[in-house]
């Protein structure tokens, strides 16, 4: 597994914070397959005769881990049991936290107990084994585990039931840096943990097209503005009032390993082409006239090729690179806090992507609250000001190839992830829309996105291999939900158990948290460097 290279001073171990950290998945690298994936047993539910689109709003919990990251709330079993997971599309699988877990009868007080909900398959008519554990046997970069068996169910997402839905089932979950919770990765299904790729399984965004709630493996993701609290994934179809200009459409390349390169996209990574930095007014151009291609791996390219990742909070980025940004951003201090004034300070970042589309990144979406996950409360820096942190973080693109737009990034755009054709359709976010849904269908076939939408920048047809969805022998179904799940907006979508407290003196909601962090003092950084370095997992799970 790679590693990022972080700063001394983000590795430094205390116990100022508790840890808390989702970890990505650790490296897998089974390769292609054509074969069938094993077969289950499918519900007494209605196959859908027209094919549409479903959403799910998404919401970044603070609380949960340091810089944040992005939840939804679904539904698995018959009846049904609530559940919040992790979105992410730097990875690939489904997975529960059983409630028999040991680390999930610890109170939720604990630092290492399961957030989120747990699943109870006894409680369940409807859940079949696929193949007994240790099936499912996962481990993180921090030394975190989870095991069991691989199971199926009826998976609930926005208003629609799928079945059978594979996922695994932690029944032991080792937490070592903080909280356990449930993850369901959309990336390509040959990603998944499976130790043999006989047993790869159609993932969600494969279910819902088997079942015929969408017509291709595509979605689209709109995370929102960092206060805003609640974004959408929207599978099937592209919603135009989320967006601003024209979408462009640019094609995924395959990763490199060394000096090879892969002949198969299987992955969302696409090629940062030209940046500019505005700071104080004043914009300095920092690369331009990037190749859009596989060209750009090359050392001499001024590309910065990326991972297009919701499962990781920060934008990564070669240590020169960062370098030229910290000469910059002067107010980041030694230990990568910053003071959250400068969050609306309009500095920010402009990004050009596969040479097509350019897509502007205020202070905003990369400088956000650090918050403690005990009292839920403000951090303060020790001049009184909120300490935020500055997620723009190097990493080890020299050795891996390629860095990661996270969070940071992709809040500040529109993404459609269209799988089966390779290629992603980016624009610049519309923060904060008050518009009226405005959602198209996106049919199948390599046209689908332009004949959706007009004036779209296209691209010609990816001329690398695609990876396929997974072939069955066994039949998906839908049904409607009586009520959808995973609707509600604001702060209501966030557990209550994750909420931000508010108390706090008159200068900032932090006074009543009990932690400032010294000028000098680099120890409550460990969080930062915890969670930060879980990102080169995201490098691991889909080399």
């Amino acid at each position: 597994m790679k590693s990022t290279t972080l700063t001394p001073l983000l590795l430094a171990s205390a116990s100022a914070l508790p840890e808390i950290s989702i970890s990505k998945r650790d490296r897998h690298s089974n390769g292609r397959t054509n074969v069938f994936a094993r077969a289950v047993a499918a519900t007494d539910f209605d196959k859908r005769q027209t094919a549409g689109t479903v959403s799910t709003n998404v919401f970044d919990v603070l609380s949960w881990s340091a810089g944040g990251a992005y939840y939804a709330n679904i539904t698995v079993g018959m009846p049904p049991q609530d559940q919040t997971v992790i979105i992410d599309t730097g990875s690939s699988d489904l997975y529960f936290d059983a409630t028999g877990a040991t680390s999930c009868e610890l109170p939720s007080s604990n630092a290492h107990s399961c957030q989120g909900g747990t699943y109870n398959k006894s409680a369940s008519s409807s859940y079949k084994q696929v193949e007994a554990a240790p099936a499912f046997n996962t481990s993180f970069g921090d030394g975190s585990t989870a095991t069991g068996p691989y199971g199926s169910d009826v998976v609930g997402v926005g208003d629609v039931q799928v079945s059978p839905a594979q996922f695994g089932v932690a029944e032991e979950v080792d937490s070592t840096t903080g909280f356990a919770i449930g993850l369901l990765g959309l990336g390509y299904s040959t990603n998944e943990g499976v130790t043999d790729p006989r047993n790869y399984y159609q993932n969600l965004p494969e279910v819902l097209r088997e079942a015929g709630v969408i017509k291709s493996r595509l979605y689209s993701v709109y995370l929102n503005d960092a206060r805003a609290y609640t974004g959408t994934v929207l599978f099937g179809g592209i919603d135009r009032s989320k967006y601003t200009g024209e979408l462009a459409t640019v094609d995924l390349i395959p990763a490199v390993d060394g000096d090879q390169i892969a002949d198969t996209v299987n992955q969302f990574i696409t090629t940062i082409t030209a940046a500019n930095l505005t700071v104080s007014g004043q914009t300095e151009e920092l690369w331009s006239g990037g190749s859009p291609g596989v060209e750009a791996y090359d050392q001499g390219d001024a590309s910065l090729p990326v991972l297009l990742d919701t499962g990781s909070t920060a934008f990564s980025v070669s240590n020169q690179i960062y370098s030229a940004l910290l000469r910059k951003f002067t107010y980041v201090r030694s230990d990568g806090t910053v003071s959250c004034k400068y969050a609306s300070s309009g500095d920010s970042i402009s990004l050009e992507f596969g040479g097509k589309v350019t897509v502007k990144v205020d202070a905003g979406s990369f400088i956000v609250p650090l918050i403690n996950s005990t009292t839920r409360q403000q951090v303060q820096l020790s001049n009184g000001d909120d300490a935020c942190l500055f997620l723009i973080q190097p990493s080890s693109v020299d050795e891996i190839g390629f860095g990661i737009a996270g969070d940071a990034v992709l809040r500040s755009m529109y993404v459609v992830f269209d799988l089966d054709n390779g290629q992603a359709s980016i624009a610049q976010a519309a923060l904060n829309s008050t518009a009226s849904p405005d959602i198209v269908t996106v049919g199948a076939g390599p046209t689908g996105v332009a004949a959706a939408v007009s004036n779209v920048v296209t691209a010609a047809s990816n001329t690398f291999s695609i990876a396929p969805g997974v072939t069955t022998a066994t039949n998906s179904y839908v049904a409607s939900t009586v009520t959808a799940v995973g609707q509600a907006t604001g702060a209501g979508a966030i557990p209550s158990g994750a909420q931000q407290a508010t108390s706090g003196s008159h200068t900032s909601k932090g006074a009543a948290a009990g932690l400032v962090i010294p000028k000098s003092d680099w120890t409550a950084m460990c969080v930062a460097g915890t969670w930060i370095a879980c990102i080169a997992l995201g490098f691991g799970v889909m080399m």
